[in-house]
């Protein structure tokens, strides 16, 4: 899988794995991403602003001496991690020789799926006033 094959050079795979706990969870509705739109009658693109669901939930884990890190991380609505609320438990890894350093892998999940739906509806966009363009 590609995920692992990331984690493996980026070397989170080496981290340690743990369980951190969720302490907050909140909810809040926020401009998501930009997509490219031709406007006809002008000669460039505009960022048009696609609004969603945004969670922003902290964290906390034990090191392996027992030392408390917290950290922040911020998901949009498609990603399962959306769904987690205060008290659950997530499995991260944390970087040994900075343990408030931490990989949770549905975070660069969310971000890829961001950055795919933009890349596919500015795609979407250029090719429609392509079409549209060429018909006139």
């Amino acid at each position: 899988m590609l995920i692992e094959l990331w984690e493996r050079l980026r070397g989170y795979d080496k981290w340690v794995q743990t369980e951190a706990t969720i302490l907050s969870s909140k909810l809040a509705r926020g401009e998501v991403l930009r997509a490219s739109v031709i406007r006809f009658g002008e000669d460039k693109p505009d960022g048009e602003r696609i609004m969603g669901w945004r969670s922003n939930c902290s964290l906390a884990w034990n090191d392996g001496v027992g030392q408390e890190h917290t950290a922040e991380y911020e998901v949009c609505q498609n990603s399962p991690l959306f769904q987690l609320y205060d008290g659950q438990t997530v499995t991260i890894r944390y970087n040994p020789e900075n343990p408030g350093q931490f990989y949770l892998r549905g975070v660069l999940k969310s971000r890829v799926i961001s950055i795919v739906k933009w890349a596919v509806t500015t795609v979407l966009a250029f090719a429609i006033a392509l079409f549209i363009l060429l018909l006139h």
